[in-house]
């Protein structure tokens, strides 16, 4: 039997039996729609969450000195002795000596760490970060402000942010910043802080040539809203607010550095060698390492890791609703086989085989829930766009419109892969029919 023609009655026994094939395919529409929702939600979320990642380095290494955990062990069997001593002082009798405590010295980032860094081969480009604070002075209206001193040299290639008017800060430039969408459009100022105006930090005038571009995706980005990008240098020179939690800055130290390695570099490797060479530099060792690498990938990986775990299990119990789609395309499919049983006789008799009343059959069983697969596909996308648009209202962003291609591959070949599993015993059953039984049935 040609194809055209089974399919031609395939699609026939679908028309048939109108009622009874959308009751059907209703059960694959809501799995598929299931499955569909929650994996495009899933890969959105990650998506955003890694965007927003990026946007604080995720994909660099960060440098921060720390105090190592370095525990003496004391000995205590001089406090009876101390105790003696104190209670004599008390009574006026003999005189207690005070602990001499030696507080350890702070650790520091500073040019030698840099030229180290540079050595390494698989390291691309090397950013220092100096941070302080300043009161912001524009318009007669002061607000506080965040400042993040780094090397214009690097900066622009090594950050994700993005310049929205004006430029990035470029060699040479001293006096110049460039602030944050969220400064430039801060409400306690009165008014917008343009390109090329001036403001005053600490008393300090600074001109403005650049006002980064807003942060996309639905969470926006992290970190303080109120930000100011300067020179490193600048930093060392800018007048100490009283008020502020940072001290005055010593020259040539550095609160972090952020690396950004070449994209065919061995990641591992050159990461681990940082380390070692860091260590050879500062004459410490593992046990009283006084600098902590930060690797933001190793973060992403494991954000991803545990979006995509939640998802597939979300996934699987949404699957579940296709197992009860695919119990009611086998009870149609059997009934089918009931209902048509003289017919299938009536074909065997003219010389239909028994691979093409099963092929009849299995096309059934795939059209029926192709179509649910498709209208599934459909309804589980337009309820996700239509969630993330509520949420984008909620939080005043911009509307992305989010499709999973993988999601929708997957839920197409399961679609089908559900019908033929659900048909292939009746099928089996109708293909194995004998004409003068069939004929015979009433």
């Amino acid at each position: 039997m040609k194809p055209a023609k089974i399919l031609r009655i395939a699609f026939n026994m679908v028309k048939a039996n109108k009622l009874r094939s959308w009751l059907t395919i209703v059960g694959v529409i809501i799995g598929i729609a299931s499955v569909m929702a929650i994996v495009t939600t899933g890969e959105y979320f990650q998506e955003q969450v890694t965007k927003s990642l990026e946007e604080l380095g995720g994909d660099t290494i960060t440098i921060v000195a720390s105090v190592p955990f370095n525990f003496e062990e004391v000995d205590y069997s001089q406090e009876s002795v101390n105790v003696e001593s104190e209670n004599e002082s008390d009574s006026g009798g003999g005189s207690g000596s005070p602990v001499n405590y030696e507080e350890p010295k702070s650790p520091k980032l500073t040019k030698m760490d840099v030229f180290t860094l540079h050595r390494i081969p698989g390291v691309q480009y090397v950013n220092v970060n100096v941070d302080s604070s300043a009161t912001l002075e524009f318009g007669g209206k002061k607000t506080y402000v965040r400042i993040n001193g780094v090397d214009p040299r690097v900066w622009p290639d090594i950050t994700k942010k993005k310049v929205g008017e004006g430029r990035m800060l470029q060699p040479g430039d001293r006096t110049s910043v460039v602030i944050s969408s969220e400064l430039a459009d801060n409400e306690e100022l009165g008014r917008k802080i343009m390109v090329n105006q001036m403001i005053l930090l600490n008393g300090k005038s600074y001109r403005v040539i650049g006002i980064l571009a807003d942060k996309g995706g639905l969470f926006g980005g992290f970190g303080f809203g109120s930000s100011i990008y300067m020179p490193y240098e600048e930093v060392y020179s800018l007048p100490t607010d009283e008020d502020s939690y940072y001290s005055e800055k010593e020259k040539d130290v550095y609160d972090s550095i952020e690396i950004k390695l070449y994209k065919n570099a061995d990641y591992d490797a050159t990461l681990k060698e940082m380390e070692e060479l860091l260590r050879l530099s500062r004459r410490v060792n593992e046990k009283n390492q006084d600098f902590y690498v930060y690797s933001g990938k190793e973060e992403m990986e494991s954000v991803g890791k545990i979006i995509s775990g939640l998802t597939a299990f979300l996934a699987f119990i949404a699957g579940i609703s296709l197992l009860v789609g695919s119990t009611g395309i086998a009870n149609t499919m059997f009934t089918s086989v009931l209902e048509k049983t003289k017919e299938i006789g009536i074909m065997k008799a003219i010389g239909a085989q028994n691979k093409d009343i099963m092929l009849i059959f299995l096309c059934n069983s795939a059209m029926i829930s192709l179509v649910g697969g498709i209208i599934g596909i459909l309804l589980g996308t337009a309820v996700v766009q239509a969630i993330l648009l509520l949420i984008s209202m909620k939080m005043q962003t911009p509307f992305e419109f989010a499709l999973s291609i993988k999601g929708t591959i997957i839920a197409t070949l399961v679609s089908i892969i559900v019908g033929l599993i659900a048909g292939l015993v009746p099928a089996k059953n109708a293909s194995e029919l004998k004409p003068v039984d069939a004929l015979r049935y009433e």
